[in-house]
């Protein structure tokens, strides 16, 4: 019986904090942030490192930006979007929008968690759920 009723308790916790989190600005299914780092050399020999980042995705869902002379690809849509800096050796910071990917991918993968959590405790119930109902 106790078992039945820790489940139904963590049931309910993770309802709820799926409830506020699903109102929370999220990433799209599927993506993932990647970075990346950029070298230039300036005119007195300084080597200046750039680390970017961009969303990526397994299927083009991003909308490509226009371009004055075509794409080389094909299609309106792309499998990556930039988002902009992360870090420097040149004392340029991240950038707020980096923050804020990072914020909204942080959300989805607990959605996913959460979820993932909700089906194996709802699988969890389904097997004792019918012992309890073989004890009476």
């Amino acid at each position: 019986m106790t078992k039945i009723q820790n489940l139904i308790e963590q049931l309910q916790q993770l309802e709820q904090e799926r409830e506020e989190l699903v109102k929370k600005p999220m990433s799209p299914p599927g993506v993932w942030i990647h970075q990346y780092v950029v070298r230039k050399r300036y005119p007195d020999g300084f080597i200046g490192e750039y680390i970017y980042a961009k969303w990526q995705a397994d299927k083009p869902i991003f909308q490509r930006n226009p371009k004055k002379y075509g794409h080389r690809g094909s299609g309106n849509f792309t499998c990556h979007q930039h988002i902009g800096r992360v870090d420097s050796n040149t004392g340029l910071g991240s950038v707020p929008e980096v923050k804020e990917a990072y914020r909204e991918w942080n959300n989805r993968k607990r959605l996913e968690v959460i979820d993932q959590a909700l089906a194996e405790i709802e699988i969890a119930l389904q097997k004792v759920m019918p012992q309890e109902d073989d004890e009476t």
